[in-house]
């Protein structure tokens, strides 16, 4: 099968990618490189021996995606904008990078003729008010415009499903963490958002402690509660999908493994893990920061038969491999920004 992967160059994307090449797909990526990085394509190619297309430009151009769509069987489409806190203080540049790549891709997939997608979508969907766990009936009511960007674009596919015959996946991922198992390919964060890479770019000496936002949540321990899943099964999650593609119409699923660890919980788990004391500081709530956040992964399960398999100290373990060999993420002095580019087949 001949796949396209929009973001592929990113954190997921990349784990994606390398998951669909050792399952013996053609890949082509499409990536404009603001967040994604080249490196990772190149090292999914050393790890996997085999080529990836790769496409540089913007997904809100339709004209590009047509052209990285050609030929196309299905397209896994991962390239947005994706932290909370950011989109509470730029919602402009959620809505036009989010809602404008969808449309972009939208457009682009109609005029290359390509009617299968797998969205990444995100449990931001749901907001604060949904019960815990939070299955896919819950209704959506998004507390940020990250979340609103994935609602409205899971409501878009289900148009393009009931009007042009689509058939359309959403995976709506809980809290991604953690690396491929080589400590080759990971996330590439110069300034980390997420709660993992948080605590362990602290454990590193990047940052002189970590700061756990929020200690008065209606929780055992007063702080969040996340559903942590590895990028590892995240990218399993994505090839279990393909089989969902058969019929036309739009289904949304949690991804997720059903069990919640707190922030407190995760930044002990790393300190044991690591054997390093790490400052705690305390700050106040983040706006938009969901107190809760726990999957009921049933709906995929039953559906495709998938489950997560990697727990706290999987994730943490493998991000903290990824970390140690790679501070400073792809950008290291023997490789940066622009030097793959001419590996790729």
């Amino acid at each position: 099968m001949r796949c396209l992967v929009t973001g592929g160059a990113g954190y997921i994307g990349s784990h994606v990618v390398l998951h669909l090449l050792e399952a013996g797909h053609e890949v082509v990526v499409l990536d404009d490189f603001r967040t994604g990085h080249p490196e990772a394509l190149r090292r999914v190619q050393e790890l996997t021996g085999r080529p990836t297309l790769l496409v540089r430009g913007d997904v809100a151009d339709a004209r590009v995606v047509a052209r990285a769509a050609a030929g196309v069987d299905v397209v896994f489409h991962l390239a947005a904008s994706k932290a909370v806190g950011e989109s509470m203080v730029r919602p402009e540049a959620y809505f036009q990078n989010n809602l404008a790549g969808m449309t972009g891709l939208l457009e682009g997939m109609v005029r290359a003729g390509v009617k299968r997608v797998v969205f990444s979508s995100s449990a931001a969907v749901y907001g604060s008010h949904a019960r815990i766990p939070i299955s896919e009936d819950s209704a959506l009511r998004p507390d940020s415009p990250y979340g609103l960007s994935k609602a409205q674009g899971e409501q878009m596919l289900a148009w393009m499903a009931r009007s042009r015959g689509w058939s359309a996946v959403s995976l709506r991922y809980f809290n991604p963490v953690g690396a491929h198992a080589s400590g080759r390919i990971g996330e590439h964060a110069p300034h980390p958002t997420g709660l993992v890479p948080r605590v362990l770019a602290a454990l590193l000496g990047q940052r002189p402690g970590f700061t756990i936002f929020g200690t008065d949540y209606d929780t055992p321990d007063g702080t969040c509660i996340r559903d942590l899943v590895s990028v590892e099964d995240l990218a399993r999650a994505h090839l279990a999908a393909l089989p969902l593609l058969r019929e036309p119409g739009h289904a949304a699923y949690n991804v997720g493994t059903g069990l919640g660890h707190s922030v407190l919980e995760v930044v002990e788990a790393a300190q044991e893990l690591t054997g390093i004391d790490l400052p705690v500081m305390t700050g106040p709530r983040r706006e938009g920061d969901m107190p809760v956040a726990v999957a009921d992964p049933r709906r995929f399960r039953e559906a495709t038969g998938f489950e997560a398999r990697d727990g706290l100290l999987d994730m943490i373990a493998s991000a903290w491999r990824w970390v140690r060999a790679n501070p400073h993420g792809y950008d290291t002095p023997r490789r940066r920004l622009g030097e793959a580019e001419p590996l790729f087949a």
